[in-house]
């Protein structure tokens, strides 16, 4: 009998370790945030970003927003805002600050804007290698694929054993894969590689083909990249600055 019961502690222990566990498994998704000032007014909409953090702050906000400065493509010049590993349900509890946000965005920061464009996106973890930084690294490089609706499976599948590919190798770029679920054309996803400086935006001494030939060989790793070559409509490329001096991250608990 004293054994059983030691078993059923033991397991009801368990139980609830787990259960713990799947309670603190970071959120996915992402609420992205892409702000264009009107011409002429990037000063102005900066300083208006930089309020309406701060309005975040004077709230005590629990979410983190982080602000990239758009440094290349057609959107330079403007502002990409974003807030990360959130879980769906949660957002459902911030109805009455969302009402304040907003208002205080309208007022404060949409009279410098000439396009104001939200989404919501899904991190994609075993794809993903992200850093163990708390803080973006000083600049990203995003690369946007648009995605054939009939290669999706494909396409998924590719990136995850690209993944694990990269991991057995050590590879030294770390990205995350984003896939977009609402707020533009799609299918889109989004890789975001974290770069410290322009230095890094040199090649790795060894190839992604290389990498991938030694952990499934030359075939498998021709059709790995075949399968997210061939699945791309079109891709579009830009880089990030962080400016950690607009955005706003809670105070740790």
């Amino acid at each position: 009998m004293r054994k059983s019961v030691v078993l059923l502690v033991a397991v009801a222990a368990f139980m609830s370790a787990v259960s713990v566990l799947a309670q603190e498994k970071p959120g996915t998704v992402a609420m992205v945030l892409t702000v264009s000032p009107k011409d002429g007014a990037y000063q102005q909409l900066e300083q208006a970003l930089k309020r309406h953090y701060q309005w975040h702050r004077s709230q005590k906000d629990d979410y983190a927003w982080f602000v990239w400065e758009v440094a290349t493509g057609e959107h330079v010049g403007g502002f990409l805002v974003g807030s990360l590993g959130h879980h769906w349900k949660d957002l459902d509890t911030r109805t009455d600050f969302d009402k304040a946000d907003d208002a205080d965005f309208m007022a404060n920061v949409l009279p410098a804007t000439s396009a104001v464009v939200p989404a919501f996106y899904d991190l994609i973890p075993e794809a993903s290698r992200p850093t163990d930084a708390k803080e973006p690294s000083p600049m990203t490089q995003l690369t946007h694929y648009f995605v054939k609706p009939a290669g999706i499976p494909e396409f998924n599948d590719a990136l995850k054993e690209i993944k694990t590919a990269f991991d057995k190798a050590n590879y030294p770029v770390h990205s995350s894969w984003y896939r977009l679920v609402s707020g533009g054309e799609g299918p889109h996803y989004v890789l975001a590689t974290a770069r410290n400086s322009f230095a890094d935006f040199e090649p790795p001494e060894k190839s992604v083909e290389a990498v991938l030939t030694e952990a499934y060989g030359a075939s498998k790793a021709v059709a790995l990249m075949n399968a997210v070559r061939g699945n791309t409509v079109r891709t579009y490329s830009e880089i990030l600055r962080y400016r950690p001096d607009i955005g706003y991250t809670p105070a740790a608990k």
